[in-house]
Parts: structure tokens; C-alpha cells; sequence
């Protein structure tokens, strides 16, 4: 039985949320304005009503209130209209949202962020690419925790315990990897295919891997999310504490992207400013 065989026969992949779809299809299409975008966020009422928040929160400093949705996808951008429309749709695949999923979420939106800011350290074409890809890189660990609870957290407590990753032992327990089975999960919700590859190779990057081989800019996405994946580990993000001692390519990573250990201690300081930022804005 190959690995996806596996996995379709061990998990249920959620369904597709059509709003937060047709919002990210117009988000990436040249010719969508502001009147197209305002339509289908409008569709979801509960959306629409946090995009409001959002655009009136402190984040944005305005002096006016914002009372309609054009009005905040003038302030927010489209790039944050869409990436507000995936973390609130990915969040709803954290069922029984209770310590272990409030982590990994933290986790992922610490990953988003971090993304982000190694991105344009690095000068990366298109930084909301790698937010993306930060924010679903892990979402095959929620598929594997909603289908099989108790499995899971049998792997977390010997992640916690071993102090080891959970792409480094969870192939053993389950037959099959959280990086897979969340690139099954991006193709069934219809994301391009160049985030499909990295969410699927997040964790094997450094590694001889066909899906990967050429293409610079994907190899280079995948290094990004790599090294930000680990910048959390490192402090905790998403863990019960810091993992200053768990295995990981974190050095070779700076070294691949270019990236000098002491501008990478100033880059950590300005993730863990805008990671309370941006955290706050999620949880609105």
C-alpha cells in the first residue's frame, strides 16, 4: 500500500471551503477589483464581520471608523484580505480546539510570520507566498490529530519526551508524514500546485527531492519555511517551551539562504515583535 493509499484510508481530509476558495481565486486573478473581492466576502457574514474588526483594530492606527468591507480591502490589502481568509478557514480544521490544537495553530501562525520575515531578508519574489506556506505548512498534523486523537497524542508526548521532531518518528507510529498528508490536503482544496510541493517537502528540502528539482524559486520557498519552522521550535512557538536542544538544520539553512548568525539574532528579535502583533490579529 503506497503512502497516499495509506493516508486516505487512515484520514478524512476536510471539505473544501467555498468562500475562502473563491476569495483566494480572486485574490491571485490581475483582473479582480475591489467590487468582485467585496462580493464574496460578503457571502460569509461571520467573515465579513472579522474582516470589520480587523480593519478597525489598533494594528492600523486610523483615525476613522471603517464601515464597509471595500473600505478595508482599501486598508488591508489583498494580500491580507487573503491571508485572513485561509488562517480563519484552515482554524475551523482544528476541531475540539483544546491545548494541544491551540498549539499547533500558534505553531503555524508563528511560522507564517517568520516566513515573512526571512522572506524579504532573503528578497524573495513574492513574500505572501511564503506567509501562505507558512500558515499551511503543518496542517497535515490537524488532519492526523482530527482522525486519529489518541495516535496523535501518543506522538506528541514522545515529541516532548525524546525531544526529538515530529517528522523524525511520526512515520513510525502513523505509517505515513504530517508534510504528506497535507500536500494531499492542499491539492483537495485547490491550491496551486507550487504551494501543494512545498507544504509537501517542508521537511526533506535538503534533501535529493524530485518534486523540487528545478525549480530555484520553490527550492528557495522551501529552505524559507525550513529555517522558520525551526526558528519556533527553537523558542517554543507552539510548544510547551523553548527546544534549544532538538535536532535540526537550522545553521545550514542560514547558510544555504545567506543569512549570517548575527543578522539572524536581529531577525529573531523582530519575529518575536511582530508574532504578538500578528497573533493578536488572528484571535480577533
Amino acid at each position: 500500500m503506497t503512502a497516499k493509499e495509506l493516508i486516505l484510508k487512515s484520514c478524512e481530509l476536510p471539505a473544501v471551503p467555498m468562500v475562502a476558495m473563491r476569495i483566494l481565486r480572486l485574490v491571485e486573478d490581475p483582473n479582480t477589483d475591489i467590487s468582485d473581492l467585496q462580493d464574496a466576502i460578503m457571502a460569509d457574514q461571520a467573515f465579513a464581520a472579522r474582516v470589520l474588526k480587523m480593519a478597525n483594530s489598533a494594528y492600523y492606527g486610523l483615525r476613522r471608523n471603517i464601515d464597509t468591507v471595500s473600505d478595508a480591502i482599501l486598508v488591508m490589502g489583498f494580500a491580507t484580505i487573503k491571508n485572513l481568509s485561509l488562517a480563519v478557514s484552515t482554524r475551523e480544521v482544528y476541531k475540539n480546539f483544546g491545548l494541544l490544537e491551540q498549539k499547533m495553530w500558534e505553531h503555524s501562525i508563528g511560522v507564517s510570520v517568520a516566513a515573512g520575515i526571512i522572506a524579504r531578508e532573503v528578497n524573495f519574489l513574492k513574500p505572501e507566498e511564503a506567509v501562505v506556506a507558512g500558515l499551511l505548512h503543518d496542517v497535515g498534523k490537524a488532519v492526523m490529530n482530527n482522525s486519529q486523537p489518541e495516535r496523535f497524542l501518543m506522538l506528541t508526548q514522545r515529541v516532548y519526551e525524546e525531544r526529538v521532531t515530529y517528522s523524525q518518528i511520526e512515520e513510525e507510529i502513523f505509517g505515513f508524514g504530517h508534510a504528506e498528508v497535507g500536500g494531499l490536503f492542499a491539492e483537495k482544496w485547490g491550491f496551486p500546485p507550487f504551494l501543494c510541493d512545498v507544504i509537501r517537502s517542508h521537511h526533506s528540502c535538503d534533501l535529493d527531492d524530485t518534486i523540487l528539482t528545478g525549480d530555484p524559486s520553490k527550492i528557495t520557498l522551501c529552505y524559507i519555511i525550513a529555517l522558520a519552522d525551526a526558528l519556533c521550535v527553537r523558542l517554543g512557538v507552539g510548544y510547551r517551551g523553548p527546544m534549544e536542544d532538538i535536532e535540526l538544520q537550522d545553521d545550514k539553512l542560514k547558510a544555504l539562504l545567506g543569512i549570517t548568525d548575527e543578522r539572524f539574532s536581529e531577525l529573531k528579535e523582530t519575529f518575536k515583535r511582530e508574532y504578538i502583533q500578528e497573533k493578536l490579529l488572528y484571535q480577533m
